[in-house]
């Protein structure tokens, strides 16, 4: 014990000793503050002390404390900024500022089955990142690329509550209706991206050449358009609540003519005698009152509103992230009255998970509930197209009998009587009223149109992927993806016995019930591969890909004088219906299955970032519904290169870095197809029974058998697309102007034709590929980004210009006829599909002028100018696919406000007014000044003439340029907002669609494009609403 006490004191003199060393390195605790350029502080920003493990984040305030030694260096950084070094240098109290980083040539964007360097892309793909278009008032996906990218047309053929616009890329590559790009989001193909609400995406890569969509073979015909939904961001967690209250109006449309116009035109047309005695007429007999000036847009359309709510949780870590998103639409439209409306509930529920370093797992979903209500439009007899052809002169009620027509008050007479079941169209004001001057006027209303229909349509959609990535060595990531689909829909109409007028009435009752579900799945397996060797760069994928959908529907249906067992409101489902002989029943129901399997893989090889090399190859094989067994293989390949000559030595010791700061050429060749356009077994042949007589016998006598409906042609092949594509990307005066061109020429062969068949066969026409379309166009994108002080603008720009025409076309095919506008009087311009001509150009007479006597003067086949035009007359006269479009986007910051303006418009395109019907209908009233200017011939000279509303004089230009978006906005500073602990607020104003210039004079030249065989053919479509948008957004 002794011993041990005399040794105490040399150990503690050891022990000190021994912890002098660690003494001098004490760690010392390090504060600081993390700023923005503006001063704002930066939360979630990682500051860690360099060469060791240690580090942390920045708080709500931008600040942190961190243990490290006087002579340590830390790094801070966070996404969106460069990273900063700073010595610590002894000093306890650090300001670092972050400075916002340049990451454009870094960004990654979405490639198929992977992703990619945007400076090493060698194909032309458009990308959209989700800030660009998450403050825009529409809720469908498709509608927010409008203008934003160019080689994109984005057509919105209908501006009502709950429209889904669609996607056209490089313009129309075949005579079928399936044109659209191949839609792919998370990795899972979708049918369509309404679902999708534009605030939770992260980011919209369009491939628009065939060496970037190659990789999705046959599907890939019209390009591919990618969307990656957002994901937690790593730092500190978050919730976001954004509201918009939106006001919305009628929009830009064209003028109709007023009661002292309107019996001008007639006199016109009609001569003055001959209005003026209509009117003593109708005075005299209907009590009409001479001084009615109806507006029918003040009385068919009001101001409504409508609102959504979105709530996010998003937050991540160093091992995975969640983003889970609510949101509520609820748009009531602005035709008066709830009949036309559309609410959505959605969600977004995204996370991934890194179980250990070499396995991640991870799921997206979207789910989404919807009702929608609409109105007739774009056809004969439907509401819109009432509202465009009724006359002034018409009062919007009547509120007496004796100013009712006569059959229309017998049918009063006997509802008052309770002696009716046919409904009689009002409201409290009175009954709506059909015009007097033209009493068999189809539809004779457009509220009667509106309220005769009492459809509605729902549905659930649930889209989702689940996937893992699994890392065995460094360098190769295996991924594993299921994805699949889910959609319920219901349509349900209900209609009574009405009575207009003597065009426009129904004598039974009908009631309809339709219930149709889908499943799709898909499982795909992948394998990437990417490994840098000094300056060379390889990568390699291969994979596989499954896909099978189903589909089932239902549908009940009756109709008849008497066909339920009680018709209130809760009565009108098919359950109650009777059974009356005279009740006539319809079920239909099919079911629908289909399945896919394909193999594809890709190389790239880049050497010292300056050259890029990339391969494609994929090979389809669908199941028989689509192509026999023996014929339903399809391979595709592609090849791409690119030259960073920026980083060629020669061009650095010439050009100063600070004026040209990237330049890149690309080049590109590749195959699609486009295997959309088979179904239901059209290579095949099949019998239809009771389809023909036959004679037998001695007597000859007549008996019913069976015969083939067509002529199989085991030839038959998907559409193929072959595609050149040169780009142009270069960066100038330290990377604030930015330019991008592309030239490309497409060639589409093997379009599929209905061709004439042989007499003898027995059948009119047999399906084959005849056809021929070569599209080329110009694609340039600008843009310049800079800031002053503390002032901060950009400005970018992009404009394509498109050439589409048939090349080639079976020739026993003169030409394929397209649409029309049905029930016009005397007539109207058809669109067709003729080699030589620009897809579905319009044909018609060439109307050239007024000649002196009045009369309409045309231009003959042979050049010569006639009054009297013949069949063989007819050419070209119009074309609805435009030949530019184009859109500009103004950016602007200083001190917490931001405003944008953006507009997008076309040029080159035309659209036909097919809404002059003879006799006493309305017109647009730039219809009428062209022929009170003398531009067209006398108005009675051609009243009820085929030929001039057949021909050019109808067809105007449809170009316009719309400002889509002006929107101003606050951002609180963080000084306020922290001391209610929140972490930002921003409010904005907008006005959305609010300024149209157009020289068209119907409604909305916007919304003019319906059917895809005759694009720009005006029917008479709801117009695009203005809106002023009231906007908040609080992040907590």
């Amino acid at each position: 014990m002794r011993f041990v006490t005399k040794l105490q004191k040399p150990l503690m003199l050891l022990f000190l000793f021994c912890l002098f060393p660690l003494g001098i390195s004490a760690q010392n605790i390090v504060k600081g503050l993390v700023n923005d350029e503006n001063g704002e502080p930066v939360i979630g920003a990682t500051v860690r002390v360099l060469g060791t493990n240690t580090g942390t984040v920045t708080d709500i305030d931008g600040h942190f404390q961190v243990s490290a030694t006087q002579d340590a260096q830390l790094s801070i950084s966070y996404i969106g900024y460069g990273t900063e070094k700073v010595s610590v240098k002894g000093t306890k109290d650090l300001t670092i500022v972050l400075k916002a980083a340049d990451t454009t040539l870094n960004d990654v964007v979405v490639i198929g089955y992977g992703i990619q360097k945007k400076s090493d892309l060698t194909g032309s793909v458009a990308s959209v990142k989700g800030d660009d278009i998450k403050s825009l008032s529409t809720t469908d996906a498709a509608s927010a690329l409008q203008g934003k990218a160019s080689g994109v047309q984005v057509l919105n053929s209908s501006g009502k509550p709950g429209s889904g616009a669609t996607i056209r890329v490089r313009g129309y590559s075949s005579n079928s209706s399936n044109i659209g790009p191949l839609l792919i989001v998370d990795g899972l193909q979708v049918s369509s991206i309404q679902y999708l609400d534009p605030s939770m995406i992260e980011s919209i890569e369009v491939l628009k050449d065939a060496a970037s969509a190659a990789i999705y073979g046959a599907e890939a015909g019209n390009g591919v358009v990618l969307i990656t939904t957002k994901s937690g961001k790593k730092g500190k967690s978050s919730i976001n609540y954004t509201a918009k209250f939106t006001n919305q109006g009628l929009g830009h449309v064209g003028k109709l003519l007023n009661a002292s116009e309107f019996k001008d035109w007639m006199g016109m047309q009609l001569g003055t005698d001959q209005v003026n005695a209509d009117m003593n007429q109708y005075k005299d007999q209907y009590n009409w009152n001479p001084n009615t000036d109806t507006d029918w847009m003040d009385a068919y359309f009001e101001n409504s509103w409508s609102q959504q709510h979105t709530i996010t949780f998003e937050g991540a870590n160093d091992r995975g992230s969640y983003f889970v998103s609510g949101s509520y639409v609820n748009q009531d439209g602005i035709v008066k009255g709830d009949k036309d409306k559309y609410t959505r509930l959605s969600a977004q529920i995204n996370a991934d998970y890194k179980v250990k370093d070499w396995l991640k797992v991870g799921t997206n979903n979207s789910i989404e509930r919807w009702e929608s209500r609409s109105i007739s439009e774009n056809g004969y007899g439907s509401s819109f197209e009432m509202l465009l052809l009724i006359d002034p002169l018409t009062p919007l009620y009547w509120t007496d009998r004796s100013q009712m027509l006569g059959e229309y008050a017998s049918y009063y007479d006997k509802a008052m009587a309770g002696d009716s079941r046919y409904a009689l169209f009002g409201d409290a004001n009175g009954y709506y009223a059909t015009s007097y001057f033209n009493q068999r006027l189809a539809g004779a209303n457009p509220f009667s149109q509106r309220d005769r229909s009492e459809a509605t349509n729902d549905g659930v959609n649930i889209n989702g992927t689940a996937y893992l990535n699994f890392t065995p060595i460094k360098y190769v990531t295996y991924t594993s993806r299921l994805g699949y689909r889910l959609s319920f829909t219901n349509n349900e109409d209900y209609g009574t016995p009405y009575y207009l007028n003597a065009q426009t009435k129904g004598d039974n009752y009908s009631i309809s019930a339709q219930s149709s579900n889908s499943i799709w799945y898909q499982w795909e397996n992948f394998v990437n591969y990417a490994q840098s060797f000094g300056k060379h760069d390889v990568g390699a994928m291969v994979g596989m890909s499954y896909r099978h959908y189903q589909s089932k529907y239902v549908k009940g249906a009756a109709s008849g004088p008497d066909i339920l067992t009680a018709y209130d409101p809760n009565f009108r489902f098919l359950d109650c219906v009777n059974g009356n002989a005279n009740t006539t029943k319809t079920i239909n129901g099919i079911k629908g299955e289909s399945s896919a399997i394909s193999y594809f893989g890709r190389i790239t090889y880049s050497y010292d970032n300056r050259y890029s090399f990339q391969g494609n190859f994929r090979a389809d094989a669908f199941s028989s519904e689509k192509l026999p067994s023996y014929n339903r293989w399809g391979k595709f390949f592609s090849a791409s290169a690119g030259w960073t000559f920026s980083n060629e030595s020669f061009f650095k010791n010439i050009i100063d870095p600070s004026i040209i700061s990237f330049g890149k050429i690309r080049a590109s060749w590749g195959q699609n197809g486009n295997v959309n356009v088979l179904s239901n077994y059209s290579y095949t042949a099949g019998i239809a029974t009771n389809g023909q007589w036959y004679q037998y016998g001695a007597d000859n006598t007549a008996t019913y058998g069976s015969m083939p409906n067509g002529i199989a042609n085991p030839n038959l092949t998907w559409e193929t697309s072959e595609q050149i594509d040169l780009g142009l990307d270069m960066r100038f005066l330290n990377d604030r102007l930015t330019l991008g061109i592309d030239w490309y020429t497409k060639t589409t062969k093997d379009l599929l034709v209905s061709a004439p068949a042989m007499p003898e066969s027995g059948v009119s026409s047999i399906t084959k590929n005849a056809g021929k379309v070569r599209n080329n166009g110009v694609e340039i994108e600008l843009s310049w980004r800079d800031h002053i002080g503390d002032f901060k603008y950009g400005i970018a720009g992009n404009v394509s210009f498109l050439s589409n025409k048939c090349t080639y076309l079976d020739p026993s095919i003169e030409r394929i006829a397209g649409a029309t506008v049905e029930g016009a009087s005397p007539g109207a311009i058809r669109c067709y599909f003729e080699e030589g001509e620009p897809i579905w150009y319009m044909r018609g007479y060439d109307y050239v002028g007024r000649a002196d006597d009045g009369t309409a003067l045309y231009r003959a086949a042979d050049g010569s100018i006639t009054n009297d035009p013949q069949e063989g007359d007819m050419t070209n006269i119009g074309s609805g696919i435009p030949d530019m479009t184009y859109g500009i986007t103004l950016n602007a910051e200083y001190k917490g406000f931001d405003l944008t303006v953006f507009g997008t418009g076309q040029a080159g395109n035309d659209v036909y007014y097919g809404l002059y019907r003879t006799g006493y209908n309305n017109v647009a009233k730039g219809v009428y000044d062209d022929f009170k200017s003398g531009k067209f011939p006398e108005a009675k000279s051609v009243y009820g003439d085929l030929k001039f509303y057949s021909s050019s004089a109808m067809v105007y230009s449809g170009a316009f340029f719309k400002i889509k978006q002006i929107q101003l906005g606050y951002t609180l500073p963080k000084s306020i907002t922290k001391k209610v602990f929140m972490e930002n607020v921003r409010a904005y104003v907008s006005l959305d669609d609010f300024f149209c210039f157009t020289k068209y004079p119907g409604l909305d030249p916007e919304t003019c494009t319906q059917e895809y065989n005759c694009p720009g053919l005006d029917k008479g479509v709801y117009p695009t609403m203005k809106k002023l948008v009231l906007g908040v957004s609080v992040t907590f």
